[in-house]
């Protein structure tokens, strides 16, 4: 290989200082620049508006009817406790406490100890048969 080479592998063509793009290649085809600022100051009565309709619950006042056939559409929840029942009796669940640490009845208890105290009065062990 010649030290004038410039074919693209030698390395004459290693040296080149790379190609800057002129304005004039580019074109006039440009981006405008838009800023955002800040957002627009609230009145005094809105203030504290939207953090008042975060914290409020919603429900609806009025059943919802269908025009046309007069039938409830939508209602208001009705939220119930939930029950939990628990994957083992009361006496499984006291010898599981007597277990090894390495025995599953052992974890099965503890699991239902930490739900006992999480959840009080909504839990339930199994009905013994």
């Amino acid at each position: 290989m010649a030290s004038g080479d410039t074919s693209p592998t030698g390395f004459a063509s290693k040296e080149r200082e790379p190609q800057r793009l002129s304005q004039e290649s580019l074109g006039e085809e440009k981006a405008n620049i838009i800023e955002i600022g800040h957002f627009p100051k609230l009145s005094p009565e809105l203030d504290g508006y939207l953090e008042k309709i975060e914290k409020e619950d919603h429900f609806l006042t009025n059943q919802v009817l269908d025009d046309q056939t007069g039938q409830i559409i939508v209602t208001s929840p009705q939220a119930q406790p939930p029950k939990i029942i628990l994957p083992l009796t009361l006496t499984e669940y006291r010898a599981g406490l007597k277990e090894s640490i390495e025995s599953a009845w052992r974890w099965l208890s503890e699991w239902s100890k930490r739900v006992t105290k999480m959840l009080g009065h909504q839990v339930n062990f199994k009905s013994e048969l």
